[in-house]
């Protein structure tokens, strides 16, 4: 009795798949990870698209105000000197005072987090984490803001989202700038060479 019954489910089987394969050219199933995938009657798979556990990552798929593209860029303590020497000669301040200016730089020089302004939406602020790395695991820095901060740079169309000194000499040759955003669900790892 019990081989009849078993032997009727797996005959309702076969005539279930041949229907569905007569029918259908294409099946909706759920992979052993619970992923929804569509196979094809030609041997191929792919990822369910209406599965809202997918998110479709490619650059196409990202919508042109979404995109956020932050640049770094270092200036030595020797070019921030010569700036700033030449800065307040221009404005004729006294020997001593150039040099107590001249004090004041920090020895590692500054690191910018640059923006195009025209990426920052008033209406939308972007919460960011800025860190640095300088050859360790712990940053050396780490704050967090929102981009709608930023202010105008010296160059055109471009905003400071923050300004880093750094006060003690780089210990590597290779500093790591970090930005994170979404509480770390999108970060951005950019190398800066400071020798």
């Amino acid at each position: 009795m019990g081989g009849m019954r078993i032997l009727s489910r797996a005959c309702a089987a076969l005539v279930f798949a041949f229907a569905v394969d007569a029918l259908a050219s294409d099946v909706v199933a759920t992979a052993s990870n619970g992923a929804m995938v569509v196979l094809h009657d030609d041997g191929r798979w792919e990822y369910h698209q209406n599965n809202s556990k997918i998110r479709d990552v490619r650059q196409s798929a990202i919508p042109e105000d979404a995109k956020f593209n932050v640049m770094v860029e270092y200036e030595t303590p020797e070019r921030v000197r010569k700036n700033v020497r030449l800065a307040m000669e221009a404005e004729y301040a006294t020997e001593e005072e150039i040099l107590d200016s001249l004090r004041n730089i920090p020895k590692g020089g500054y690191i910018y987090f640059q923006v195009k302004t025209s990426q920052i939406k008033k209406g939308m602020p972007r919460k960011l984490t800025y860190s640095l790395y300088d050859g360790s695991k712990k940053p050396i820095f780490k704050k967090t803001a929102y981009d709608t901060e930023a202010v105008p740079s010296e160059q055109n169309g471009v905003s400071n989202l923050l300004v880093v000194p750094v006060y003690g000499q780089p210990k590597s040759n290779v500093m790591l700038a970090r930005v994170e955003a979404r509480d770390g669900m999108e970060t951005l790892d950019i190398d800066i060479p400071v020798r």
